[in-house]
C-alpha cells in the first residue's frame, strides 16, 4: 500500500512538469510573468502580471489592432490620454507601454497565441488595484443582502466628481507645449522578446509621424471617414484650455484603491475631445457608431443613441453616467437596466424616454407604502435560501435621490455642470448624518 501511494506521489511530480509554467513578457526593459486574466472586452484582454525582478504586481492590458492603422491610432488614443491626464488625482495611470508586431495578432486574446497573420498590438502596464471596482463593491452588496453606508458612499461618488472634473476643465498636461505623444517602437512578438527602446527621441517622432501619415493614406476619401476624424483623432496634441468627455463612467471602470475611501477612474479608450459639433449627417452617424462601441449601453447618455444632426455632444454625456452610476451603488444596477427588466420593453427606448424611478416609488415619482417588516427568523431563513435579489432594497435620503434626478435630465442642458455637481453633493454631504458604525 505504502509503495503504491509513493508511485502516485511520484507520477504526480512527474505529471507537474505537463503544464505549462507562467509565460513572460517584456514590455521595453521589464520583464512581467503572467498570472491570470482579469477582463476581457472588445479586442482587448486585461492581466494580472508580476514584475520578475521586484515582484511587484500590475495590470496589463493588451489591445489587439487586426484592422491595420485606423484601430492602432485609436489604441494610441488611450495611450495618449494616460499621458494627458498623468498629473490628476483620482485618474488611473500608466507605468508603460509598448506596441509589437506579432505573428498571431489576428488570432484569439491569448499571450501568444498564433492564430492569424501579422498583426500590431498595444501593450500599457497600469496600476493593479487589489481592492477591484465599484462594480465588484455592488455584487457583494447585492449577495449579502446589504448598501453602502450612504454618507460614505456619497464621499466616494465626490472622489470621481473631482477626478471627471480634471478632465472636463483640463489644464494641461505633463508638457506645457503641444507636443505629439511618442510611441515606442517594436517588433517583440508576445513570447517574450524585447521590445526595441534605444532609439532617440527624434527617430521616434519620426516613426510616429510616419504611422500617422499610413493611417491617413489608408483611409476612404469619402466624407464619412473625414468627419470620423475629430473622433479616431490620431492628431491629438496636448494643450491647455480644452475639455475632454470620458464617454463610459460606469461602476465597473472606477476601481478602489487600497486605502478604500479613494476612488480611481480608469478605461481611457474612450476618452473624446468636447464640446463636438455634429456639423454633418455623416458625422452624427460616427459619433453613434462609436458610442455604440465604446459607451455601455446601461449609462449611455441618451444624445449619443440618436445624435442629431445640428446637435453638440459635451461633457454633460459623463454628468448623465455619474447619476446611473450613482443609482447602481444605491439600488443594484442602472436605472435603465432595471426598468427595463420590469417593463420588458426597450433599454434604449427607457433611456430616450427618461422613463426610470427608485424601486420605492410609483408613478410621477411617489414613494409606494412599505410591506410590514417580517420577523428577524423569517427574515434570515428565506434570505438565506433565496438567489441574489434583482436589487438592493435600500433607504435612500430625498438629497441623494435629488443628485440622481439632476444627472438624469434628458435634455443635457437642465444637467448641472461638474462644478454645480460637486457643490451639489459637497452640501449633500454635510447634511447627512454620520453612518452607523
Amino acid at each position: 500500500m505504502a509503495n503504491a501511494l509513493l508511485d502516485v506521489v511520484y507520477s504526480f511530480g512527474h505529471c507537474l512538469s505537463c503544464f505549462p509554467s507562467s509565460p513572460t513578457l517584456k514590455i521595453n526593459s521589464r520583464s512581467f510573468k503572467i498570472l491570470r486574466l482579469l477582463g476581457e472586452g472588445g479586442f482587448s484582454y486585461v492581466y494580472l502580471v508580476q514584475d520578475t525582478t521586484t515582484a511587484e504586481l500590475f495590470a496589463l492590458k493588451k489591445i489587439r489592432c487586426p484592422f491595420g492603422a485606423e484601430s492602432v491610432a485609436q489604441a494610441m488614443r488611450e495611450v495618449e490620454a494616460y499621458r494627458l491626464l498623468a498629473r490628476a488625482d483620482g485618474i488611473i495611470h500608466s507605468i508603460d507601454y509598448a506596441v509589437a508586431t506579432e505573428r498571431g495578432g489576428g488570432g484569439g486574446g491569448g499571450i501568444g497565441d498564433n492564430g492569424g497573420g501579422p498583426a500590431k498590438t498595444v501593450y500599457i502596464v497600469l496600476p493593479y488595484y487589489r481592492r477591484g471596482n465599484l462594480q465588484d463593491l455592488i455584487n457583494a452588496n447585492l449577495v449579502n443582502h446589504t448598501q453602502f453606508p450612504e454618507k460614505h458612499l456619497m464621499q466616494l461618488f465626490l472622489g470621481v466628481c473631482h477626478a471627471l472634473r480634471a478632465m472636463h476643465v483640463y489644464q494641461g498636461g505633463p508638457s506645457t507645449s503641444a507636443e505629439r505623444m511618442v510611441v515606442p517602437g517594436s517588433n517583440s512578438n508576445s513570447n517574450g522578446n524585447d521590445s526595441s527602446n534605444s532609439r532617440n527621441t527624434a527617430e521616434q517622432n519620426q516613426r510616429v509621424s510616419a504611422a500617422h501619415a499610413a493611417a491617413s493614406s489608408g483611409a476612404d476619401d469619402e466624407d464619412e471617414s473625414a468627419q470620423q476624424q475629430p473622433l479616431m483623432a490620431e492628431e491629438t496634441r496636448v494643450g491647455r484650455g480644452k475639455s475632454y468627455a470620458h464617454r463610459d463612467i460606469k461602476p465597473g471602470n472606477i476601481m478602489i484603491a487600497d486605502d478604500g475611501t479613494t476612488p480611481i477612474l480608469m478605461d481611457l479608450g474612450s476618452i473624446a475631445e468636447s464640446p463636438l459639433a455634429i456639423t454633418s449627417r455623416s458625422l452624427a452617424i460616427a459619433t453613434q457608431d462609436i458610442a455604440a462601441e465604446h459607451s455601455t449601453m446601461p449609462y449611455r447618455a441618451p444624445e449619443l443613441f440618436d445624435v442629431k444632426t445640428g446637435a453638440v455632444i459635451d461633457t454633460k454625456v459623463d454628468i448623465w453616467s455619474l447619476g446611473c452610476t450613482l443609482y447602481a451603488c444605491l439600488v443594484g444596477k442602472s436605472p435603465f437596466e432595471l426598468r427595463s427588466d420590469e417593463t420588458g420593453g426597450s433599454l434604449a427606448i427607457c433611456v430616450l424616454s427618461g422613463d426610470w424611478r427608485f424601486p420605492d416609488e410609483g408613478p410621477g415619482g411617489k414613494k409606494k407604502q412599505r410591506p410590514p417588516q417580517r420577523s428577524n427568523t423569517a427574515a434570515s431563513q428565506t434570505a438565506s435560501a433565496a438567489p441574489p435579489p434583482a436589487h438592493i432594497d435600500a433607504v435612500v435620503s430625498d438629497s441623494v435621490r435629488d443628485v440622481v434626478r439632476r444627472c438624469l435630465a434628458v435634455e443635457p442642458a437642465e444637467r448641472p455642470d461638474i462644478d454645480d455637481l460637486i457643490r451639489l453633493v459637497e452640501a449633500v454631504i454635510r447634511d447627512l448624518p454620520s453612518d452607523r458604525a
